[in-house]
């Protein structure tokens, strides 16, 4: 129905349009008509005497007798001679000759020597007692003589204008018909069309429906893990808090402290804050890569030496902890961030160590292949939950803090998202593979050549 409108509209445009060819066709049509009759039947028994002087009633006679014919035709319903002065000097309808009117546009345009031709009703001043019936096309053709430098009158012509309404309703019937017959086979093209853009709409709309669901799900799932991460972290800050405040109420109301419990004291109070340092430089961190305004210190590094490092001093500050390395005999080297990368490698350690049973081995390896070098840290600590999904790497899911001996180990989760975020700064890959019992693998894979996909503040080059 909606393309009913612009096919009707425009049919109405081509109909007006149609309607004003054919009668500006039809009116030149008569104007060289009457042209020609002018010139062939009328003008060559005149002269500019008879018409400054008028006719005679012979002159009359033979005018009738010459136009007779065209007179009593069906196609001419009025014929006139008309002198400069406004004055009927002939008519088939005697009445009218000898009487005299006010020149109007079209005799006037005639009289300057230029032939005219219009549709009339038949109800002007010059046809006052006249029986003539409009509508009728009415021409004027100058009559020029030889030797005058101005027409010496004008010759009036009066057709039917019926058959030039038989025409435009001719055209327009054709017109219609195959306007009819278009949207006829237009609607018949459409239905094809209209079936597969409904079957696509509904497409589209079940899509979007399951994405909305998919995306409130994603919310949903975010808002828990956000709710999880504000609960866990409050309770690591309200725990040190207690630490401080108990110790500090302590050391501030005892009067037979000695100095080693002061010390021990003070130790504790230190170690709470440290924690709480720790959190909020975790999260301050985070953010920063999130938001894209860490910067990393791009240099040539040995990860085999990097790795060395970090293994030392995890040695050093858990020696009870089993750790083998297994250096890639290659000796890698690529373009990154050595402290970042140390950092992410101190966090893989240190949760492999924190997580493992008291006595397991902790395997670290490196292996280089044509375009990256990739780290694996394996422990033998419980795993993770069939359930464990890539949250892990989010900032708002974590681990339940247990070792393989069941001891509890507080800390704020964030480790991993951190870890996440540097390597995906370097363009690189995390991912962990576990099986519940029997311990987890994280692996990273590091590009020899940096290739940051995320836009980076700022990178330096050392």
């Amino acid at each position: 129905m909606l393309a009913l409108v612009p096919v009707v509209a425009l049919g109405a445009i081509l109909a007006n349009q149609l309607n004003t060819v054919v009668k500006a066709r039809y009116l030149d049509s008569a104007r060289s008509s009457a042209v020609l009759i002018a010139q062939v039947g009328v003008q060559p028994m005149l002269t500019s005497q008879m018409l400054r002087a008028g006719f005679t009633d012979p002159e009359i006679a033979a005018v009738d007798q010459r136009l007779h014919g065209a007179a009593l035709s069906q196609e001419v319903r009025r014929l006139k001679i008309w002198n400069r002065q406004g004055t009927v000097l002939y008519s088939d309808n005697h009445a009218l000759i000898g009487r005299t009117f006010e020149i109007e546009d079209d005799l006037g345009e005639a009289l300057e020597g230029h032939s005219s031709a219009d549709i009339t009703n038949g109800q002007a001043a010059e046809n006052q007692g006249d029986n003539l019936e409009g509508p009728l096309v009415e021409v004027y053709v100058p009559l020029t003589f030889q030797g005058d430098s101005e027409p010496s009158g004008a010759f009036e012509l009066y057709l039917p204008y019926a058959p030039v309404q038989a025409a435009i309703d001719n055209e327009l019937r054709n017109l219609y018909l195959w306007l009819a017959l278009g949207l006829t086979l237009f609607y018949a093209s459409m239905f094809p069309v209209v079936i597969i853009a409904d079957r696509w709409r509904r497409r589209l709309i079940r899509e979007a429906e399951n994405t909305a669901l998919a995306n409130l799900a994603v919310l949903e799932r975010l808002n828990k893990l956000k709710s999880e991460f504000l609960t866990r972290i409050s309770h690591q800050f309200r725990t040190a808090l207690v630490g401080i405040e108990g110790f500090s109420e302590l050391i501030r109301d005892s009067e037979d402290l000695d100095l080693d419990k002061v010390r021990s004291f003070a130790g504790d109070i230190y170690s709470d804050a440290e924690r709480l340092d720790q959190a909020f430089a975790d999260m301050l961190e985070l953010d920063s890569m999130e938001a894209g305004k860490s910067v990393l210190k791009l240099a040539r590094v040995d990860v085999n030496e990097v790795i060395g490092a970090v293994v030392e001093a995890a040695r050093k500050d858990s020696p009870k902890a089993q750790i083998d390395f297994t250096p890639a005999p290659s000796k890698p080297a690529l373009t990154a961030d050595k402290e970042k990368v140390a950092q992410v490698l101190n966090i893989l350690v240190g949760n492999a160590i924190k997580y493992s049973p008291s006595g397991s081995r902790v395997a670290i390896t490196s292996k280089e292949s044509r375009d990256e070098v990739t780290v694996s840290v394996a422990d033998h600590g419980p795993g993770m939950p069939a359930d464990f999904d890539n949250g892990l790497f989010v900032g708002y899911t974590r681990h339940n803090g247990h070792d393989g001996n069941g001891a509890h180990h507080p800390g704020t989760g964030l480790g991993l998202p951190i870890a996440r975020q540097i390597v995906d700064m370097h363009g690189g890959r995390i991912w962990f593979e576990s099986k519940t019992g029997e311990g987890t693998t994280f692996h990273v894979a590091l590009p020899l050549n940096v290739r940051p996909n995320r836009e980076m503040r700022a990178v330096s080059r050392v």
